[in-house]
């Protein structure tokens, strides 16, 4: 009986580094993902950031070819 009992522990022991490695594995790959999320989130926001300054630039270039100049009012209100 002792060596079944000591085969049983052994069994759960393996049973129980098994669920640990497939704990880990799961812990890392959702600290992956979310680390994923979070770059494409920093560069999704750059890049809205670009695309909004781009068309204040363009915006305030008008302004000036129809020669009026952009007054801060005026810029607060296009932006706004």
């Amino acid at each position: 009986m002792t060596k079944k009992r000591k085969s049983d522990a052994t069994r759960l022991d393996e049973v129980d580094r098994t669920m640990y490695t497939s704990f880990c594995s799961a812990a890392n790959s959702l600290s992956q993902l979310y680390t994923q999320a979070m770059n494409h989130q920093r560069l999704s926001f750059q890049a809205g950031e670009r695309h909004a300054l781009e068309k204040l630039y363009q915006w305030i270039l008008r302004q000036q070819e129809e020669g009026s100049r952009a007054t801060t009012v005026d810029i607060v209100a296009y932006l706004q």
